[in-house]
């Protein structure tokens, strides 16, 4: 499995924290991604389900890498003050493609604040698999 993404995402710690994030989650690095969310974090994934509290967001998490995930594709980072958002593809074994844009909501402002939002807009390309 594995990841690419801008390089220009280094020159903001929000952006930094992000990539950090989709790599804990390509890589299995549930210490990582647990630190990040906050304990009564909400995942909205429009149009499918809302999925609330630390533990079952990461859960979401691994199910998706347990789909035969290859490779995460970041194309774009944006951040503004306690909102972000990353934007890219999903790559799956046997060729499976999902979009995303996934818009984050933080705790605060500064380096140590948490995810407390995440809505996920995913679109399948293809072969019309879902997540």
């Amino acid at each position: 499995m594995r990841i690419t993404y801008p390089e220009h995402c280094g020159n903001s710690p929000k952006k930094v924290q992000l990539i950090d994030l989709h790599k804990a989650i390509i890589n299995g690095d549930a210490s990582f991604l647990l630190a990040s969310l906050s304990s009564d974090v909400v995942l909205n994934v429009v149009g499918e389900s809302v999925i609330v509290g630390r533990e079952n967001v990461a859960a979401a998490a691994r199910d998706v890498v347990k789909q035969d995930l290859r490779e995460i594709r970041i194309k774009d980072v944006i951040t503004h003050g306690n909102v972000a958002a990353v934007h890219g593809s999903l790559l799956f074994e046997g060729g499976p493609q999902v979009d995303f844009c996934d818009v984050y909501g933080f705790s605060g402002f500064g380096r140590t604040a948490t995810i407390k939002k995440i809505d996920s807009y995913r679109i399948p390309i293809g072969t019309g698999r879902g997540l």
